[in-house]
C-alpha cells in the first residue's frame, strides 16, 4: 500500500522503488497487488509489468481506503507492506504486516506548512511508534537510526538503485563550468538554495552557469529571483533521456535539500560522471561519499566553497568523476530486488524455501 504508484505524474523515487521490489517479489513466485490513490486519467484497476494495481481515493483518503481494503481481504494476502510517506496505512492494526519507509518527514513539515507544521511534527513519531514491533525496511542508515531511536527492533536496509545504464567512461563536459539542480521546485528540495550557492560561486568563477531542471510551486519565485542573471537557465520538467543528457554535460550537481530518503538524483548524476555537492543532512550523507563521489557542506557558503574547490582543481575533479562511475555501478535493480526478498526471508515474512526468480 503506497500513496502513489509508478504511473502517478507526481511519483518519484519512492514509487520507482516500490515498483521494482514488487516486480522482484513477482519474479520469485508471489502474486503482488499495489494499492494506491487515483489520479487524473487513471483506471481503478490495471496490470503493469505483471503487478496488479488497485486505485481508490485521493492522496489523503487512500490511507483509509487502503486500510479498509486490507482489512476486508486480510485472508487473501500473505503479507501486507505498509509504505509510510508522512502517513501510513495503519498496518500496525493488521495481521502479517510490515513497514517500508524511505524517510521521516521531520523538517519537511515546517517547510511545507510553516508554523502549522508543528502538529504533524509531533504526531509523526507518535504514529511511527505504533509500528515499532513490526519488521521494517528502509533505504539508508540515517533512517534506520531514526527508527531505532523510536524503538524499532528489526530494521533492514535495502538501498535504491538505478534504472539507467552507467556510462563506460567520463563524458565530455560543457565548455563553461556548469552547475545543475535537479528536482521538484518545492520547499523540501530547497531550489532557492541552489540559486544562493550559485551566486556565491560566481563571485570567483564569473563564467559559471546554473541549470535548473524541474518544476513545482516555487517556479515563479525562482524565475523572478533569477531573471536578471542570463547565466541561469530553466529547463522545466524534462523526460528521462533529456535529463541524463543534461546530467552528462554538467560538471556538478548541487543538492541543497533539508532531508532525503537517500537522494537518487545523486546516484543518477554519478552514473553520468557528475559529482554532487550537497548539504550534510539525512539521506545525502548516505548517498554522497564525502571526498570520494562528492562533497558534503554545512550551508550555502560552504557548498559554494566546495563547488569552487572542485572546479578549480582539475586533478581532484577528474579522480572524483571516475569514482562516481565506479560507485554508480553498484546500484542495479536486479541485485536490490534479491536483497529485498532476502530481507523479508530473514525477518520471517517469506518462507526460507522461497525460490529464485522464475524464468
Amino acid at each position: 500500500m503506497n500513496r502513489r504508484d509508478i504511473k502517478n505524474p507526481l511519483g518519484g523515487g519512492a514509487e520507482g522503488y516500490t515498483h521494482e521490489v514488487a516486480k522482484g517479489l513477482l519474479e520469485g513466485g508471489c502474486e503482488v497487488t499495489v494499492f494506491s490513490s487515483r489520479f487524473k486519467g487513471s483506471s481503478e484497476e490495471e496490470v503493469i509489468d505483471g503487478v496488479r494495481h488497485l486505485r481508490a481515493g485521493s492522496e489523503f483518503t487512500v490511507h483509509f481506503k487502503g486500510f479498509l481494503h486490507a482489512l476486508r481481504h486480510r485472508k487473501d494476502y500473505g503479507l501486507i507492506i505498509d509504505e509510510y510517506n508522512g502517513l501510513g496505512f495503519f498496518g500496525f492494526l493488521l495481521p502479517r504486516s510490515m513497514i517500508l519507509i524511505h524517510q521521516l518527514y521531520r523538517e519537511f513539515w515546517f517547510r511545507g506548512l510553516g508554523p502549522l507544521g508543528i502538529i504533524p511534527y509531533i504526531i509523526e513519531p507518535l504514529l511511527l511508534r505504533c509500528y515499532r514491533k513490526r519488521p521494517a525496511v528502509t533505504v539508508s542508515d540515517s533512517t534506520k537510526q531514526d527508527l531505532r531511536e523510536l524503538g524499532f527492533r528489526d530494521v533492514r536496509i535495502v538501498m535504491n538503485a538505478l534504472s539507467n545504464p552507467v556510462l563506460p567512461s567520463v563524458p565530455e563536459k560543457e565548455e563553461h563550468p556548469t552547475i545543475m539542480f535537479l528536482g521538484r521546485f518545492a520547499p523540501t528540495k530547497n531550489p532557492l538554495g541552489a540559486l544562493e550557492i550559485f551566486r556565491h560561486v560566481k563571485t570567483e568563477i564569473p563564467a559559471a552557469r546554473l541549470w535548473m531542471v524541474g518544476s513545482g510551486p516555487l517556479e515563479s519565485e525562482l524565475k523572478d529571483k533569477a531573471q536578471a542573471d542570463e547565466d541561469v537557465t530553466f529547463f522545466g520538467y524534462v523526460e528521462e533521456e533529456r535529463k541524463f543528457e543534461l546530467l552528462r554535460r554538467a560538471h556538478i550537481i548541487v543538492v541543497p535539500g533539508v532531508r532525503e530518503g537517500f537522494g537518487i538524483n545523486v546516484i543518477e548524476a554519478a552514473s553520468q560522471g557528475t559529482p554532487a555537492v550537497g548539504y550534510d543532512v539525512h539521506g545525502l550523507r548516505d548517498s554522497i561519499q564525502d571526498g570520494e563521489t562528492g562533497l558534503l557542506a554545512s550551508g550555502p557558503g560552504d557548498a559554494a566553497l566546495k563547488v569552487r574547490s572542485l572546479l578549480k582543481d582539475p586533478e581532484l575533479y577528474g579522480k572524483m568523476t571516475l569514482r562516481c562511475l565506479e560507485y554508480a555501478r553498484g546500484f542495479n535493480w536486479q541485485g536490490r530486488r534479491e536483497e529485498f526478498r532476502q530481507a523479508l526471508k530473514e525477518m520471517g515474512l517469506l518462507p526460507r524455501s522461497y525460490g529464485r526468480p522464475q524464468a
